[in-house]
Formats: structure tokens, C-alpha cells, sequence
């Protein structure tokens, strides 16, 4: 069983933030799929797309190891990224837009791992290895942006 010595609270709930987040990536990572027009694009966005798949699974479990279950599929948080919704076109937008979530990702993992003590070693370990899965796909997309460098981007 996981345990976390003090702030369990804290850490659910932070937990639930991580849990959120990922649905939010795996939505946002759905409606790009769609809109992305190279095929390589696609590619890496699915396999994006299940890395947070299994971030779901490993944090839901790691919540029903501490007693609180996760948000249900049917109530998480709706999609709130404006150029995968308002129909904001162009590969470049959807990277940039898709870049910003793994950076909250990275950046809420960040904090999750650096203001907990008493962890066990086993949430820890979950921990850091969805860090570096999140700086990966932050580290592509930013390579993707940097190559993409002035391509025109067009409300619809």
C-alpha cells in the first residue's frame, strides 16, 4: 500500500490535480489527432496519447491505494484549450497549444515529487517516471515548434 507520512490531504489532492491534468492531455491530445496533417505528427501524438493513457491508470491506482478514488471518466474536467476547440487550424498552433500542457504537467509532477516527504518509494518511483516521460513529449514539442519557426497561423 502506498503511504505518505503527513499531508495526505495535501497529496490527494494534489494527486487529483495530476489525475486531472492527464484527462485534460488525453482530450486535448484526442482532438489533435484529428487536426494534425503530417502523418509522423500523428504518429508520435498517439503514442503521447497512451503514455498519458498509462499515467491515468497508475495514478488511479495509486489514489485507490491511499482511499480516494479518481475522477470518474464522465465527470472530469471538459477540455479548455481554445486552439483545439474554437478551430484554430495549423499544425504550429496545435503543437503550441499541446506544449503548454505537458509543461503544467511537468511542472505539477515537479512540484508533486520536490513538497512531499514520507512518500513511498514505490509513488515516488511512479512519480519521477511520468516526470521524464511528461519532459519528453515537452521536449518534443518544443523541437517540433523550434523547426516550425513562421508558419502563418489562421483562425477559422
Amino acid at each position: 500500500m502506498a503511504s505518505v507520512i503527513g499531508g495526505e490531504a495535501a497529496f490527494i489532492g494534489s494527486l487529483t490535480e495530476l489525475i486531472e491534468l492527464n484527462w485534460s492531455a488525453v482530450d486535448a491530445l484526442r482532438a489533435a489527432l484529428s487536426r494534425m496533417s503530417r502523418p509522423g505528427d500523428k504518429s508520435r501524438l498517439a503514442s503521447f496519447l497512451n503514455d498519458h493513457e498509462r499515467h491515468l491508470e497508475a495514478l488511479a491506482a495509486l489514489a485507490h491505494e491511499l482511499g480516494d478514488p479518481p475522477v470518474e471518466t464522465a465527470v472530469r474536467p471538459k477540455l479548455k484549450c481554445k486552439a483545439l476547440t474554437n478551430g484554430m487550424v495549423g499544425d504550429r498552433a496545435i503543437l503550441e497549444a499541446m506544449r503548454h500542457y505537458e509543461e503544467d504537467s511537468c511542472a505539477a509532477y515537479e512540484r508533486m515529487i520536490s513538497s512531499r516527504e514520507g512518500l513511498s518509494d514505490r509513488a515516488r518511483d511512479l512519480l519521477r517516471h511520468s516526470l521524464a516521460v511528461e519532459r519528453r513529449h515537452r521536449e518534443w514539442f518544443s523541437e517540433q515548434l523550434d523547426a516550425r519557426q513562421g508558419l502563418l497561423l489562421l483562425p477559422l
